[in-house]
């Protein structure tokens, strides 16, 4: 047990769906959170209240990293984070503090696996917080897509693609490229542990994210916003939009 403690201390990507419990000690928030400064807070800086999803927010550290940014041009931001383990939505509710309850909570859903669940959370959320409302302002996704390819196929990805683009009106989006998928394999191997079961089976691969793009673009009638640089990692940080005559049904 214990060697497989120091496994996973040493090859965070072992985690099979990327739920390590010390994520934000080797990719601190500040990584990605200067990509964001000047012009996209700018853009939203009138809407009243702004409306924010974290999906696969880990134990919340970038969630509130965001919260602050925005929130300093404007003064009702809400945002919610949801990750599919229930430790890391925990520790993450535990460290908000008493004058952010109101404004931040997150939540232990499996947006692709608990499909009905999440819509129903979703739903809850929008109305609690203004009557009528059907989608988030944003949603942000990152470091995420990868994990959900490994775990639940091509559907799978464009099942959480699709949920992104519905409930929310911005999605900003963090991508991981195919030597990623193979850094993952690969460590799950080092570990001793199954791989991934799907693997083989994935069709989509080293144009992983051009297929994303198409799938935002051309399925779900979004465009592509601003390409916000990369983060340290050297993945890109992708902000797309719908446009203006988009109205996707939930």
């Amino acid at each position: 047990m214990e060697a497989e403690k120091k496994n996973d201390d040493f090859e965070p990507g072992a985690a099979q769906f990327g739920n390590f419990i010390n994520y934000y000690d080797f990719n601190p928030p500040q990584n990605r959170l200067a990509l964001f400064e000047g012009k996209f807070c700018e853009y939203f800086s009138s809407h009243q209240p702004l409306l924010c999803l974290d999906v696969g927010c880990n134990t919340g550290e970038l969630t509130k990293g965001l919260y602050k940014m925005l929130s300093s041009g404007q003064s009702d931001v809400r945002m919610m984070g949801v990750d599919l383990d229930a430790q890391l939505v925990q520790r993450a509710n535990e460290a908000i503090s008493n004058e952010l309850e109101s404004k931040l909570q997150f939540q232990t859903v499996n947006v692709v696996a608990e499909a009905e669940e999440r819509d129903q959370l979703l739903s809850r959320y929008l109305e609690t917080h203004e009557s009528g409302r059907k989608r988030f302002d944003i949603a942000f996704c990152f470091s995420t897509t990868m994990w959900v390819h490994l775990n639940h196929g091509d559907a799978g990805l464009e099942s959480l693609l699709a949920c992104l683009a519905t409930w929310a009106d911005n999605v900003v989006v963090e991508p991981q490229p195919w030597k990623c998928y193979r850094n993952a394999t690969r460590r799950l191997r080092r570990t001793n542990r199954p791989p991934f079961p799907l693997f083989d089976a994935l069709i989509h691969r080293s144009k992983v994210l051009d297929h994303i793009d198409d799938v935002f673009r051309n399925r779900m009638d979004m465009e592509l916003q601003e390409h916000l640089g990369h983060s340290e990692w050297q993945r890109p940080v992708l902000w797309y939009r719908h446009k203006p005559t988009a109205n996707l049904a939930i």
